[in-house]
C-alpha cells in the first residue's frame, strides 16, 4: 500500500468509529441498563468495525497490485 492509500483507509476507518459511536449512542445506548456496560460494547463493535475495513482495503490494494503486476508481466512478455 501506499502512503495516501494508508493514509485514506485510516482516515474511512476512523470515519466508521465516528459513525458507530453516533449511530450508537442515538438508537441503542437507551436499550443498555448499565452506560459503562454500553460504552465498552460500543467502543468494541467501533473498533471491529473500523478495522475489519482497514484490512479490507489492504486486502483490496494487494488485490489491485497483484493484478496490475500480473499484467505489466503479460505486456513485458509479449515485448520480447
Amino acid at each position: 500500500m501506499s502512503f495516501s492509500q494508508i493514509w485514506d483507509a485510516g482516515f474511512k476507518s476512523v470515519m466508521i468509529y465516528i459513525g458507530v459511536v453516533f449511530f450508537w449512542l442515538c438508537f441503542l445506548e437507551a436499550h443498555f441498563p448499565d452506560r459503562g456496560f454500553s460504552v465498552t460494547i460500543m467502543n468494541i463493535v467501533a473498533a471491529i468495525l473500523a478495522i475489519g475495513f482497514f484490512i479490507f482495503a489492504r486486502q483490496s490494494c494487494r488485490k489491485e497490485r497483484a493484478q496490475a503486476e500480473a499484467e505489466i508481466a503479460a505486456l513485458m512478455k509479449g515485448v520480447d
